[in-house]
């Protein structure tokens, strides 16, 4: 879908975006800009998507070079951001696979400090920004594996756990200054990961790459991936007047895989 046809306009908000290089996040970030919205990415690497926007929303967009997990970093950035901030978009985030026995606790202090420590940090320091605003918004992603257990996903499923229940905690924390907090939980998506889970399970099955991908999609009711849109436009959505009353909760953009997955898929 163009971006053109998902309209909700977001004049004179400043919307905030951590890991908006690829992906979801620069979905996410193009989609406020085509709605008006000044947008700041924060992100480690500074890809070819973000020079294009820079040169497309010259006047509209900010990139600066943050790595989340490191408070005395992300305290400086928030010195170079305006004094109101209205919406946060906790995207940045990393994933990393392996069965119980095979935990490189390294790897889990790693992935815990960016996908767990680095939304508190970011939301810590930018809250008194967004408490300048009419209509405060965050938004944390995280995942479906929030909610269910999929075979070698003990490190990345716990930190998304850990996110949609401090989405929960900060609704209640937040809601006297007229914040909403929520939680999006995309299922399978259509971004370079995809071709990751494909090589994944081709390998573990013993499949093609072709039969890997009807495997895959054999387990999702609609039979397809989520595309980045639809979780670019819920973060829209989320944004707008209109959602005041929803917070708090776990939004599962999944084609329905959440409630039917069966075991044995990522792992023998």
């Amino acid at each position: 879908m163009s971006l053109e046809k998902m309209k909700i306009n977001m004049d004179g908000l400043t919307v905030l975006i951590t890991g908006g290089s690829n992906g979801i996040g620069f979905k996410i970030s193009e989609l406020f800009l085509a709605n008006n919205a000044k947008v700041i990415n924060w992100d480690i690497k500074k890809t070819q998507n973000i020079v294009n926007l820079i040169d497309k929303y010259e006047d509209k967009y900010l990139y600066e070079s943050v790595d989340v997990s490191n408070e005395d970093t992300v305290r400086r950035a928030v010195e170079n951001i305006p004094e109101k901030v209205d919406v946060l978009v906790n995207n940045a985030g990393v994933i990393s696979k392996s069965l119980l026995e095979d935990i490189d606790f390294k790897k889990w202090d790693q992935i815990f400090n960016i996908n767990v420590k680095g939304v508190a940090l970011v939301t810590k320091y930018v809250l008194k920004k967004i408490k300048k605003s009419s209509h405060g918004r965050i938004i944390n992603i995280s995942s479906m594996t929030s909610k269910i257990g999929m075979e070698t996903y003990s490190i990345y499923s716990s930190t998304k756990a850990a996110v949609s229940n401090l989405t929960k905690v900060w609704a209640l924390e937040l809601a006297k200054y007229n914040i909403t907090v929520n939680a999006i939980c995309p299922g399978w998506i259509d971004t370079e990961m995809r071709e990751q889970l494909i090589v994944h399970i081709a390998k573990i099955h013993g499949l093609s790459r072709n039969d890997a991908i009807k495997k895959i999609l054999s387990y999702v009711p609609q039979q397809r991936y989520i595309q980045t849109e639809e979780i670019a436009f819920t973060c829209l959505f989320l944004s707008s007047k209109l959602s005041q009353g929803i917070s708090g909760q776990d939004i599962f953009i999944d084609n329905g895989l959440t409630n039917t997955f069966i075991p044995n898929f990522h792992s023998l």
